[in-house]
């Protein structure tokens, strides 16, 4: 079900007065090349591992699944990119028969025969997804697939158990639901009627990889891609990535329609016109907000994704309005709700923190950590206390509801914590927070520091880069970490209800590896359930359990933002498309004049 989310955008942005400061990217003219500043390092271009949003990014630049997201529609629109059209989808909606492109190659790749890409067919897609499904890949997105697909899981647990054969041979074993009727048409069978698995099908994990590039470059696609897409990589070192045009891409073109108000806001002046615009992206990796917030000053990026706090003053006034220095300029920030909620976790496997013996320390710490002077501190004011792990906009979220250890309450969170047998903190050992190199997550977890502090509980930070923060999660070694948002895959209440789902536990979605035998039988009965009233009823029954437990403490839910320079035409914050680049258009010429000023 897609559901409707408002995208208002506000625009309000405008140029600063220049800060001396060094510039990743050259200030010169660079021609027709978008240039971005990631703000994390990219962990992998696999898309069996691209399990957070800036892999996914990365991944979406060169490789495409079968659908994808509608760029201007709201509310969100699936709609083909691989595929030719929309699934047929059989009576009883187990069977969905998809007939692809003819005019897909992947790119040319040393992998090939005389290096020259080839036609896609609907083979990669069925190698592409066993891939996923097999245990050696290790895959933390296996759980969009997971359960979906006749016979997939019985694979896997063959190849669990040893009964295939060793090396790649096991990818020539039949898999029952999934079936090549011909060369572009792709059978899938399902073991549930499911609307859900259509937006499976948009997902970086589900994107089509060539045989032949998984089979030669093994570990080495972690830095490497042989993609169908927009773009194709040039360079990738630890602090810039660097795409290039893909000279054969097919003729993919812009929307020619959106919502409401995107012609007056400009986004309709290339509907029609092939994509990508850009010849060049250049990815700079800037973890630290201030030479982020800096270079985007300088004119040496075109964008940015995050708003540094430090300088909210110089952008926005007291009531969030735009001030004047600012306003006058030709800058934009354009912010949307955000379908996300950050949160603070706690290992359950870990003997201090998890389980159902350490409950009262956990709510406890959630009563004792208030998040309401974080929004304005940290987020701009852009955002919203969260409730629970729907997020507004999404089915299911309740305006009304008011998590129970989510109201700010010390000394309950004292008669908690001693109920635990940590009276004032007591003879509870000192925790270890985990949190990525960020001078934002650092901040929040000094607060959170100081939160617990107030209950006696000393508690140490551990900072380190994202994907050593993803890896320590997945091998279950962080005890309580922070600074994590978790962004919806897609517009359903199941991507956020899984990440608690037991057999889903770390290196899985379920990062905390949470398990409670009453929310998993809620959660199975959940995903088979189409009648919306009853949906609604289980979502509360599984969100009473999930408040009592405490795996986590969810926090704020933040809107989306953009910070735009003039020159830089049709961008739409969007949820869930991470390629949002092919369809960006910069004014090479606008810009130049401006860096030679």
């Amino acid at each position: 079900m897609i559901c409707r989310l408002s995208m208002r955008y506000i625009l309000v942005f405008s140029l600063l007065a220049l800060i001396v400061g060094a510039a990743c990217t050259p200030r010169r003219d660079i021609g027709n090349t978008l240039r971005v500043a990631q703000r994390e390092k990219i962990k992998t271009l696999d898309p069996a591992h691209a399990n957070d949003f800036f892999s996914g990014t990365a991944v979406r630049r060169t490789y495409e699944g079968l659908y994808q997201y509608h760029y201007l529609k709201r509310p969100y629109e699936v709609v083909p990119n691989i595929a030719a059209a929309m699934p047929a989808i059989s009576a009883d909606g187990k069977t969905y028969t998809i007939r692809l492109k003819q005019d897909v190659y992947f790119q040319d790749d040393a992998c090939f025969p005389e290096g020259k890409g080839r036609r896609v067919v609907a083979k990669d897609f069925i190698f592409s997804w066993m891939r996923l499904a097999d245990p050696k890949t290790a895959s933390e997105v296996w759980w969009a697939l997971d359960g979906r697909i006749v016979g997939l899981n019985e694979w896997r647990e063959k190849l669990k158990q040893g009964d295939a054969n060793s090396g790649t041979s096991h990818y020539d074993l039949p898999v029952e639901g999934l079936k090549a009727i011909d060369d572009f048409t792709l059978e899938v069978r399902l073991t549930r009627e499911d609307p859900l698995f259509i937006h499976m099908l948009t997902m970086p994990a589900t994107t089509v990889l060539a045989r032949e590039a998984a089979e030669k470059y093994g570990q080495d696609l972690t830095t490497r891609s042989v993609g169908t897409g927009p773009f194709v990589l040039e360079r990738f070192e630890q602090n810039q990535i660097i795409w290039t045009r893909h000279p054969k891409y097919r003729l993919e073109t812009y929307p020619s329609e959106g919502e409401a108000g995107d012609r007056e806001a400009g986004l309709l002046a290339d509907a029609g016109k092939p994509i990508p615009f850009v010849d060049r992206i250049i990815d700079d990796v800037i973890s630290e907000d201030q030479p982020a917030w800096l270079n985007f000053q300088q004119n040496n990026h075109d964008y940015l994704v995050k708003i540094p706090k430090d300088n909210a003053k110089n952008i926005l006034t007291d009531d969030f309005k735009p001030t004047r220095e600012v306003s006058e300029r030709g800058m934009k920030l354009l912010s949307s709700p955000g379908v996300e909620f950050s949160y603070i976790a706690f290992n359950q496997t870990d003997p201090v923190v998890g389980g159902p013996k350490r409950k009262f320390l956990r709510q406890a710490m959630s009563l004792a950590y208030d998040e309401a002077p974080t929004i304005g501190m940290f987020y701009l004011g852009l955002g919203k206390k969260a409730e629970s792990m729907i997020p507004p906009g999404v089915f299911g979220y309740d305006s009304e509801y008011k998590n129970k250890y989510r109201e700010f309450n010390v000394a309950k969170a004292q008669e908690l914590l001693a109920k635990n047998g940590f009276p004032e903190g007591k003879g509870l050992p000192e925790l270890t927070y985990d949190l990525r190199s960020d001078p934002t997550a650092r901040q929040v977890a000094e607060y959170f520091v100081r939160s617990m502090a107030k209950i006696g509980i000393r508690i140490k930070l551990n900072q380190v880069s994202w994907p050593e923060l993803n890896s320590r999660i997945a091998k279950k070694q962080a005890q309580v970490w922070g600074g994590i948002v978790w962004v919806y895959d897609y517009p359903d209440p199941e991507n956020g209800l899984q990440l608690l789902y037991g057999p889903r536990e770390a290196p899985g979605s379920n990062k905390t590896s949470y398990k409670n035998p009453a929310y998993d039988v809620l959660f199975e009965k959940f995903i088979r359930t189409r009648d919306d009233k009853e949906r609604l009823a289980l979502i509360k029954r599984m969100r009473s359990i999930y408040e009592e437990d405490v795996p986590w403490i969810v926090a704020v839910h933040r809107n989306e933002n953009r910070l735009t320079h003039s020159w830089l035409h049709n961008l739409k914050v969007h949820a869930f498309e991470y390629n949002s680049d092919k369809y960006l258009r910069v004014d090479a010429e606008a810009r130049k004049r401006v860096l030679e000023r």
